[in-house]
């Protein structure tokens, strides 16, 4: 089991906002480490402080083992200029407050999200302490970063990507989600291979005891569930409804809401395709067992741009279908297009290839008998790889190889 560490872990965002580094923490906590985590004031994803954490309260708390020192942020406001002063904010006031942590950690989490400048005050704590640091990167930048920027500020991604290089490049070890991103930070940001691992996070559970079989219909219902944003490229699918529209023996259902629904709710309007896609908006976490029960298979689709790293990336949602036993039909690339050839839970396309997800759609309605299995195979590859206790040894691993680079 080898001796307990002492772990700072540096990330803006933590409870009571909902990320997974916080049941990271604890779980560090419970396996008998010592876990202070230097975190921001909760904002995200509105804008709006709670009124437990105004004027200067709760700025220190222990919650289940973990000791939480948040420091000052200015709060989110929407567009670019908003962003930045909460990105800056975070990173400026968690720099300032090493100076008074009371230092003699093992080692250092980096818990990477969006902005890469979080992981800044990890780099500035390694110098300050003589602790190494683990980075994992969950969002990768510059490109994550492309997907949100106007293309009239585009001048600025050669400074993104050199202030990403500089803070990738000074952590010992660095661990992300998507293999995709290893190749990465070795041709981009210039990392040793040796230095990165691949390391998926882990997803919600739940799902894999129920039974949660698609209820008899006349038609074949696919399901897309979770955010409706730019990431997710739904021209493609809207581009595979159209070009099925002419068969009355299917529908798409949607559930959750973001940025592009508008748009997608106009297309639908123009291209006539009401009879066939469904919306539901954004519905509670205890409702999903009945939308899955709804749907025959769920698709998924990921592209960005000129982003291709963010284009290969995993999605957590694949997690989700998998878990839930459904098959997957997909237009997406990287790694999520090797996961679901790896498990053999669906069929995938290119990210940007509307004809021939309408194939696989069109396919999936003519020949179901061929995709009976998609679901078990899916739930088997996620007991092997997504599960919690899986991931926390495998950053546990991490954490102490990092310590001993001391």
């Amino acid at each position: 089991m080898g001796r307990p560490l002492n772990i700072l872990m540096v990330c803006q965002h933590y409870w009571p906002e909902h990320f997974q580094v916080t049941e990271v923490c604890e779980e560090l906590v419970r396996r008998g480490h010592e876990v202070t985590a230097l975190v921001g004031i909760p904002n995200y994803p509105t804008g709006t402080v709670p009124e437990e954490y105004l004027d200067g309260r709760n700025r220190e708390q222990v919650r289940n083992g973990v000791r939480i020192v948040r420091v000052e942020e200015v709060p989110r406001k929407p567009g670019v200029a908003g962003l930045a002063r909460n990105y800056l904010s975070y990173m400026l006031s968690a720099d300032a407050r090493l100076e008074s942590l009371p230092g003699g950690y093992d080692v250092i989490l980096a818990y990477q999200l969006t902005p890469v400048l979080m992981a800044e005050p990890a780099m500035r704590a390694k110098r300050l302490f003589g602790a190494p640091v683990l980075l994992y990167c969950a969002d990768i930048w510059p490109d994550a970063v492309m997907a949100m920027l106007p293309k009239r500020l585009g001048f600025v991604l050669p400074a993104v990507r050199r202030v990403s290089t500089g803070i990738y490049g000074r952590a010992d070890i660095v661990a992300t989600n998507s293999r995709a991103y290893i190749d990465c930070f070795e041709s981009v940001h210039r990392l040793r291979r040796e230095d990165c691992r691949y390391v998926p996070q882990y997803a919600e559970d739940s799902y894999l005891e129920m039974d949660l079989d698609a209820q008899p219909s006349d038609k074949t219902r696919f399901m897309v569930m979770g955010n409706i944003g730019k990431l997710q490229h739904l021209e493609v699918l809207m581009e595979a409804v159209d070009r099925l529209k002419g068969r009355g023996d299917f529908e798409l259902h949607v559930v959750g809401t973001g940025s592009v629904m508008p748009w997608m709710q106009g297309y639908v309007e123009e291209h006539g395709l009401k009879r066939h896609v469904v919306f539901h908006g954004r519905r509670p976490f205890g409702e999903m067992p009945s939308f899955y029960r709804m749907a025959d298979a769920c698709v998924l689709t990921l592209h960005v741009p000129g982003a291709p790293w963010i284009s290969s990336t995993l999605p957590s949602r694949l997690q989700g279908y998998m878990a839930a036993g459904k098959p997957v039909i997909a237009a997406i690339d990287g790694s999520a297009a090797e996961v679901i050839a790896e498990s053999g839970c669906g069929a995938s396309v290119s990210g940007t290839d509307g004809e021939g997800l309408a194939r696989l759609m069109e396919d999936f309605i003519d020949n179901r008998a061929k995709y009976a299995r998609c679901g078990e195979r899916g739930r088997r590859y996620f007991r092997a790889h997504f599960m919690k206790g899986r991931y926390m040894d495998e950053i546990e691993s991490l954490l102490r190889e990092a310590s001993e680079r001391k």
